[in-house]
């Protein structure tokens, strides 16, 4: 069936970002700016560890050869448990100097609970991965949603009953919980542990150079959220408080939203098919052409919105009270879609081999954090902590780029054009938003509407094979899905 894989990754994607927009929501209008602060700290320090002791025992189940052999299965599943275990340990140990470093010694318990989330994730059946080999995705979307349909439909008692941080805590747990069962009753295999010396350090061999990866991401993602969480306890000069944490952490999502959608959905479509024509190099670049020329497109429309209409949308559907995103989201935006942007010349550094382009152009990615750091040493604003955020992007989309031509001899004028593109129809959204400060939402929303409109225009015209290069692509995926 043409596009069978392919829409239900798709579909599953897009439940689970709404899902998962849906249940933030849900908690932010129910509880304080600071609350809410606090509740993105558990989010963080639960990502933070689970990016640093990922080894993708996961990912080779669908990668090797041998990803079938029960034997290879136990052994990830043991590794598996033993990561969530230790997590757990930690996260319970440094329950007390976190919730201090944080200024929230009151929230101690909430922290030593959060334990319960990796300890309880540690018991998930790798099995869903493993069906993923024959391009059996169902069991893994039914987890993820399912999982997300639940924990959306607690979110609201939970919060009208607890109506502080304890809510976010209490759907952390929850949520592990249920993926965890789950994945037991969507498997094939019985669960069991094995302990295969020599599968296992294949399986460490191969998670290393993306573990290093995750960390930089964590550090790239939630880097500056720690610094802000933690401003008004280690530097005295900074007027940052836990709501504005909240305030950023809401931003920050409603923006991340979209951008992740698109990467999420555009990646298995992409990837494969530049992975199959690398040595073909006139064809390879025709479909970077048209992977830049999709994704610069998508990323517009997914910024021309916020950069508009912003402060608008975050009243309207989180509340007044986090009113002061409106100062700085726009430049959120903008960080969000240079990220989507940057998908292209990372598909293609990787589909030639070359793994090291990513975590380059993240290392360099972390150098924004130097901006976000000292902004918030000399008690500057949320504004200049996005900002640096955005010029972290445009640098890290430069190193990935010259990389790529240097590395590799990839033309940049199939990305360049597109770019400029995108680009300018960001910019000129950027200029509207000035003059329409004064004007009421409706203006802004037929402004956004007709910029959306122009670059999809634009980019037909520039690129009169644009349409037909993309659809292609898109067909040629689902078939290769429906395999």
């Amino acid at each position: 069936m043409v596009l069978t894989g392919g829409l239900t990754v798709g579909s599953g994607q897009v439940l689970t970002q709404a899902l998962s927009f849906m249940r933030n929501v849900i908690i932010a209008r129910l509880i304080s700016p600071a609350d809410f602060g606090i509740a993105a700290m558990f989010a963080m320090t639960f990502s933070l560890l689970d990016m640093i002791s990922n080894v993708s025992a996961d990912k080779l189940l669908i990668q090797a050869e041998d990803g079938d052999a029960p034997s290879l299965q136990n052994t990830a599943q043991l590794i598996h448990f033993g990561r969530g275990l230790m997590n757990s340990l930690i996260i319970f140990a440094l329950a007390f100097p976190i919730a201090h470093l944080f200024g929230v010694p009151q929230a101690r318990w909430a922290f030593e609970c959060l334990a319960l989330a990796p300890l309880l994730r540690g018991f998930i059946h790798l099995d869903t991965f493993r069906l993923q080999r024959e391009m059996r995705f169902r069991p893994a979307v039914t987890v993820d949603v399912g999982s997300q349909i639940l924990v959306t439909v607690a979110a609201l008692p939970l919060a009208f009953w607890l109506r502080d941080y304890s809510a976010m805590l209490w759907v952390l747990i929850l949520q592990a919980a249920s993926a965890a069962i789950m994945s037991h009753v969507v498997a094939e295999r019985p669960y069991g542990w094995t302990w295969d010396g020599a599968r296992a350090r294949r399986i460490f061999s191969f998670g290393w150079p993306l573990l290093v990866n995750g960390i930089l991401l964590f550090i790239i993602m939630d880097g500056d959220r720690f610094m802000i969480g933690s401003a008004h306890h280690l530097f005295p000069r900074s007027t940052l408080s836990l709501a504005d944490l909240g305030v950023y952490s809401v931003a920050f999502a409603v923006t991340m939203g979209p951008a992740m959608l698109i990467l999420n959905v555009s990646g298995p479509v992409f990837f494969p098919l530049l992975s199959r024509t690398q040595e073909f190099r006139e064809q390879f670049e025709r479909r970077y052409s048209a992977c830049a020329q999709f994704l610069c497109v998508a990323a517009a429309a997914a910024a021309i919105p916020f950069v508009l209409l912003g402060g608008w949308l975050v009243v309207t559907i989180y509340g007044a009270k986090y009113a002061a995103a409106s100062g700085f989201i726009a430049w959120l935006s903008g960080m969000w879609s240079l990220r989507v942007v940057r998908a292209a010349p990372t598909m293609a550094a990787l589909a030639l081999g070359d793994s090291k382009n990513s975590m380059y152009s993240n290392i360099a990615r972390t150098v924004a954090l130097a901006g976000a750091l000292t902004a918030v040493a000399i008690g500057a604003g949320l504004v200049w902590i996005a900002v640096s955020g955005f010029g972290g992007e445009l640098f890290a989309l430069l190193v990935c780029l010259a990389r790529l031509r240097r590395e590799h001899g990839v033309r940049a004028s199939g990305f360049v054009s597109p770019f400029a593109v995108y680009a300018a129809s960001v910019l000129t959204a950027a200029a509207a938003a000035r003059g329409l400060e004064s004007v009421g939402p409706v203006a802004s929303m037929a402004t956004a509407a007709s910029l959306v409109a122009l670059a999809c225009v634009t980019m037909l015209i520039a690129f009169p094979k644009f349409r037909s290069d993309v659809g292609g692509l898109v067909l040629k995926s689902g078939l290769t899905f429906s395999r």
